[in-house]
């Protein structure tokens, strides 16, 4: 029998794993130049925490994988990285705020697959716990833009709305209050099914034509982020949840200036977001080369759900970055010049009369620091020499009886099909 990985997951072999962990290292150093740490959690969690009302909701309850274990205990694998940190605080409210921290892992939704989109994938977070002012949301969005920009992303912005907004819309439309979060579902899957999917799902939800037309021309409404936010004054101020939602965008735009991303912002009222635990201000970063990629990071505020999982009433704000899909991007646009491997030296034997020679030298090499390999299948030296290349590594180091005798070593550069002899003791010095 031949065995597949399942259905909507994948095997990362090393070329994979090497650009995988360079862009994490890049976003972990940025991480942690803001002060933020490192933490993890398990990888499931209670069926009870995943599917609480308010946390994720019921747009992710149905793709959450369910399972329970030999007790008979509900258990889920976690859909995201910011509810199991939502229950770490609530647990934990000795933990001095600002409380930030950054995590890397896999999260897993049964949802459809497709060319970018798996169900088991990697997420990255940075979260700020504790703090209720717009500097906090600034400085993570100044993150992002940082990061992108340090991996080799020109062309994106930052989209930005706020759920107070959103919910103060609703009430200048008149709409019921219990249709909120079936709005909210139907304006977040604008970009991918268009207007008139939309549409019939407001239909569907209860609101009126006239209702939905007037919805529409508040969402969109278009322009520079001040000329935006104006309109929406016009529109709001008779609201006070939106009026405040406005006030809270202002201040991030404002405050924005100091990081120096203010002409990424974009501010579109049709961003909703689709998880149910955003509160406030939230925000999708978005690529505008034209190739249609789409988000690249997304996140927000999350006010209440600590609350909801029986901690203190904490503000808390974040983003997750869609590691893979910018991995894609990166590979399309020719954005990652990496290498096959991290060996560096391979050392070839002419003949097995040289082979404890050999391991001598490699050991020689991995205690000053270079990694490499040694013939381990009996290979000719011909044969090694095409296995190292299919590896991409970049040095052999070959190793004869007559090198023996000389003390000396034949160091052949694989790219520049090169080779010069080397003494013993000079093969660190000459392959650094």
């Amino acid at each position: 029998m031949k065995f597949q990985s399942p259905r909507g997951t994948r095997d990362f072999l090393p070329e994979e794993m090497i650009r995988l962990e360079y862009v994490m290292n890049v976003l972990k150093k940025i991480f942690e130049k803001y002060g933020f740490e490192n933490f993890e959690t398990p990888a499931f969690e209670n069926f009870e925490l995943l599917a609480a009302k308010g946390g994720g909701g019921d747009a992710i309850k149905d793709q959450i994988y369910y399972f329970k274990d030999k007790s008979d205990r509900e258990l889920g694998l976690r859909f995201d990285l910011t509810v199991p940190l939502a229950r770490v605080v609530a647990n934990n409210p000795q933990l001095p705020k600002a409380f930030k921290r950054y995590c890397i892992g896999r999260v897993w939704r049964y949802e459809e697959i497709r060319k970018d989109r798996f169900r088991e994938f990697w997420q990255c977070d940075i979260d700020t716990v504790g703090s209720s002012n717009m500097d906090a949301d600034t400085e993570i969005l100044a993150i992002v833009v940082e990061s992108l920009e340090a991996l080799g992303f020109k062309k994106f912005c930052v989209k930005l709305n706020n759920r107070k907004i959103l919910a103060g819309l609703i009430e200048v439309i008149k709409a019921s209050e219990e249709k909120r979060f079936d709005v909210f579902r139907a304006i977040d899957k604008l970009d991918k099914f268009g207007e008139d999917t939309v549409k019939t799902e407001l239909e569907n939800a209860g609101l009126s034509k006239n209702q939905i037309d007037q919805l529409f021309r508040l969402i969109k409404l278009e322009g520079s982020p001040e000329d935006v936010l104006k309109k929406g004054e016009k529109i709001l101020n008779e609201t006070i949840i939106g009026s405040e939602g406005l006030k809270e965008l202002n201040e991030i735009v404002n405050f924005s200036e100091s990081y120096g991303f203010t002409d990424k912002i974009v501010i579109d009222f049709s961003l909703a977001r689709g998880l149910d635990y955003y509160t406030g201000p939230i925000f999708e970063v978005i690529d505008t080369s034209g190739k249609n990629i789409g988000s690249l990071a997304g996140g927000g505020r999350y006010d209440k759900l600590i609350e909801i999982f029986g901690g203190r009433s904490t503000p808390a704000t974040g983003i997750s970055f869609g590691i893979e899909r910018i991995i894609e991007v990166m590979k399309e646009e020719k954005m990652l010049d990496l290498p096959k491997t991290r060996v560096k030296v391979f050392v070839a034997n002419v003949n097995e009369d040289v082979k404890k020679e050999t391991v001598k030298i490699a050991k020689k090499l991995r205690k000053d620091g270079i990694s490499c390999q040694v013939d381990l299948m009996n290979r000719n030296l011909t044969k090694q020499l095409e296995f190292a290349n299919s590896l991409g590594i970049p040095y052999v180091v070959i190793i004869g009886p007559k090198e023996l005798k000389n003390k000396s070593v034949v160091v052949r550069d694989m790219r520049k099909k090169k080779e010069s002899e080397v003494k013993i003791e000079k093969i660190t010095k000459a392959l650094k």
